[in-house]
């Protein structure tokens, strides 16, 4: 059971543990969860504490972290033909795992820079998952490593080893 103040995974979003309650009409314990990055909104969610939908995770250890960096060049791209590309996507980001947002991240920012330096449209759903893939992590990076997002960010671009 998490502890008040301790930061958690909730789905894609960071999360603090605001407060722990007891449901009035079953007595089980709840979470009271607030995202550390809602944009200004006071967004309260509740979870029950037994979490049997699995959605309340553990943030990335620091030791974690550094694996997933010592493993970036050989996290492969998704090979998916276009057509089904977007459900590959959406599987991977359903995983939760890190090293799949990374995934995604290397597939459509290398698919996307192909594009351009083709004098071709970058594609939309390529853009939409490089978009979203890099908020998830970054504001779980953000929090493990006691950065900002832009730094975070940053850092992950400078592990990859690309311009953007």
């Amino acid at each position: 059971m998490y502890k008040v103040g301790e930061k958690v995974l909730y789905k894609h979003e960071v999360c603090t543990v605001n407060e722990i309650k007891k449901n009035s009409l079953s007595k089980e314990p709840y979470y009271i969860l607030v995202p550390i990055f809602s944009g200004g909104c006071q967004t309260k969610i509740q979870v029950p504490a037994s979490n049997k939908a699995g959605n309340v995770r553990d943030l990335l250890t620091i030791k974690e972290v550094d694996e997933l960096f010592a493993a970036i060049p050989s996290i492969p791209l998704c090979d998916s033909k276009d057509p089904m590309i977007k459900k590959e996507y959406e599987i991977l980001l359903k995983s939760y795992k890190a090293e799949d947002l990374v995934c995604i991240i290397k597939t459509t920012y290398l698919k996307n820079k192909d594009r351009i330096d083709n004098n071709k449209k970058i594609s939309s759903v390529d853009d939409s998952y490089f978009h979203e893939a890099e908020r998830i992590l970054y504001s779980q990076l953000a929090v493990v490593l006691d950065k900002s997002i832009d730094e975070a960010r940053a850092y992950l671009i400078n592990q990859l080893g690309i311009d953007h």
